[in-house]
């Protein structure tokens, strides 16, 4: 059985982790021990028979990050007219809850939580293994990159990290040239800027991003 305490730290792991950051303070370095663990984690994470569906590409270079996020622009007008303070119970004429639907033409945001210091990039990898002809591995690929993302994120919260996942690109094969391979998922990993609201945009103060963290009820049933 575990001391109070250190299911406190767990506990405190796990609301922590959940959250994305959005900006970063980049005059801090990650010692290399520490990426090292990070990737540690990303490679080793369980995969259904422990079969290699992905591969993970170690973005350091600030000039490719900074060119990879340039195609991540897919964030919003959705939000236009999102009120973080409205209850679940109030909702829009079209039945949405929080927000409305912005006007076509709104301006769309990148996703900066790919602006840490490390962006970790994940690409399909077709395992040596094959269990049945033609089996494409879509959602045992999807289930590995999911959970691997999540060990990303619990380790480097627990060393004093932040991430970010970002689905949201807006242009795949132009980060396909660069990566020579096309992207599932970016994620980005580093130290948070602790004067700044985690929300808000790193490039662009002037905009905050919503948190949907009030639709959020999974039910639990025991049995």
């Amino acid at each position: 059985m575990l001391h109070g305490s250190f299911n406190k730290m767990l506990r405190e792991t796990i609301h922590e982790s959940q959250k994305c950051q959005r900006n970063w303070d980049l005059s801090k370095d990650i010692p290399q021990e520490d990426k090292d663990l990070i990737i540690e984690a990303a490679t080793n994470s369980p995969s259904k028979q422990n079969l290699n569906y992905f591969n993970v590409h170690v973005i350091e270079d600030r000039d490719v990050i900074e060119e990879i996020h340039s195609y991540t622009e897919g964030f919003g007008p959705i939000y236009k007219d999102y009120d973080a303070n409205k209850t679940p119970h109030e909702r829009s004429k079209d039945g949405q809850a929080h927000y409305e639907k912005g006007k076509e033409g709104g301006k769309y945001y990148t996703n900066p939580q790919v602006l840490g210091q490390l962006l970790l990039a994940f690409t399909p990898n077709e395992p040596s293994q094959v269990r049945e002809e033609n089996d494409t591995y879509d959602q045992d690929r999807d289930m590995a990159i999911g959970i691997s993302a999540g060990y990303i994120n619990v380790i480097a919260t627990q060393m004093g990290y932040a991430t970010g996942c970002c689905k949201c690109i807006s242009d795949v094969p132009a980060i396909g040239k660069i990566l020579g391979e096309e992207p599932i998922l970016l994620m980005g990993v580093g130290v948070a800027d602790a004067k700044r609201d985690r929300r808000e945009h790193h490039n662009d103060p002037s905009f905050t991003f919503p948190s949907l963290k009030q639709n959020k009820k999974i039910s639990v049933n025991y049995v």
